[in-house]
């Protein structure tokens, strides 16, 4: 292996230092800018910073993987074979360097993206055939700020109002910041329609950014807002929905009450179709004794090689549809994304639209 051409120290000196800055990258938001939960910086270089951490991570994530065949193909030098890694190792370095940055660039621009729209089917066998049909569009984590503003939430609202749904939840993580610094770019906001309503519930953000102030804006909105609450919903038929909603377990931190799945349904019809909404989804939803959960919180993993961590902290819920108990639950992956983390490969954000359906009972 001598053979083999190194980069000259210098080289490595400017490669180190790079990869060192953009490990700081919270710090610097910290120190810079005022927050890494919030800073106070401009999008465009926001983004370039999010692509650069991206790539970081990206790489890695090659490296890794490069590490372990060389050393499966070690192991299998040992035992007599003659495999080795293809090409010069300044060819496979360039190559994982590139294709780290392109990926990198991609999943920047996938995150601050308008999203496509996610068509979900729910069946309930226990639900009231009228209901056959009925549509919810649920958003969550908009996380509207310095990087998802004004003009990307008017495009969501824009592709959610045309799908004419029954119902919309909003489950959570709307903002990222205070509400005299986003009234103007929360505005369209209240331009969300359906046939019987809009329904949100706070996520851990709003209680960052002071949740009490933000309720009363997001209900001058026309947005109900379920704290540990319900409300009941009739169609033209006479089949009635329940919609409930808990806060998140990070009100019990700024002095509010935290989650209470059965306080949220209690004194609702026995024989309604029952809908909780939470923005994390590991609560205790059974206690509920809810038809259908919906959720968000953990933006899908984010990376698809990351899936598998974030599940780890989320009892094993990451993304998509679960059945927890009789609990239909579905975890979205985001329709925006927190600008301290704004990077997705292999996990695309969506509007989700979901669609009841009474499981028909087969014939014998």
């Amino acid at each position: 292996m001598s053979g083999q051409p190194h980069a000259a120290p210098q080289v490595k000196a400017v490669a180190a230092a790079a990869l060192l800055c953009i490990s700081l990258k919270y710090v610097i938001y910290e120190k810079c800018f005022g927050s890494f939960i919030a800073p106070a910086i401009p999008g465009r270089l926001m983004i370039g910073m999010e692509m650069l951490y991206g790539t970081m991570v990206i790489l890695c994530f090659l490296l890794f993987i490069k590490d372990c065949t060389a050393l499966i193909l070690w192991v299998s030098r040992c035992l007599g074979t003659t495999w080795v890694l293809p090409f010069s190792h300044i060819a496979r370095s360039t190559g994982i360097l590139i294709l780290s940055l392109g990926l990198g660039s991609w999943s920047a621009w996938q995150a601050v993206r308008v999203p496509d729209i996610r068509t979900v089917e729910i069946h309930l066998p226990r639900m009231d055939r009228h209901l056959d049909g009925f549509s919810i569009v649920q958003l969550s984590d908009l996380h509207i700020g310095s990087l998802l503003n004004k003009a990307w939430l008017e495009k969501v609202v824009e592709k959610t109002n045309s799908l004419a749904p029954d119902l919309i939840a909003v489950t959570g993580d709307m903002i990222d910041s205070y509400p005299e610094n986003l009234k103007g770019d929360v505005a369209a906001l209240g331009l969300l329609s359906s046939k019987y309503g809009v329904f949100g519930v706070a996520g851990n953000h709003e209680y960052y950014f002071r949740e009490k102030e933000w309720r009363i804006v997001f209900e001058s909105m026309g947005i109900t807002m379920l704290n540990n609450g319900h409300r009941v919903v009739t169609d033209q038929s006479g089949a009635k929905i329940v919609v409930a909603g808990v806060p998140d377990p990070a009100a019990s931190r700024f002095s509010g009450e935290g989650p209470d799945a059965a306080k949220a349904m209690q004194g609702a019809p026995a024989n309604a179709t029952r809908i909780l909404l939470s923005h994390r989804p590991n609560v205790e939803s059974g206690k509920a004794r809810a038809d259908i959960q919906l959720s968000g919180h953990t933006h899908g993993g984010m990376f698809f090689f990351l899936k598998i961590l974030l599940a780890h902290f989320n009892g094993g819920l990451v993304c998509g549809l679960y059945n927890l108990d009789g609990t239909q639950l579905y975890v979205s992956p985001g329709t925006g994304l927190w600008a301290g983390f704004s990077c997705r490969l292999g996990v695309p954000s969506e509007i989700t639209r979901i669609v009841l359906r009474k499981r028909q009972a087969i014939a014998d």
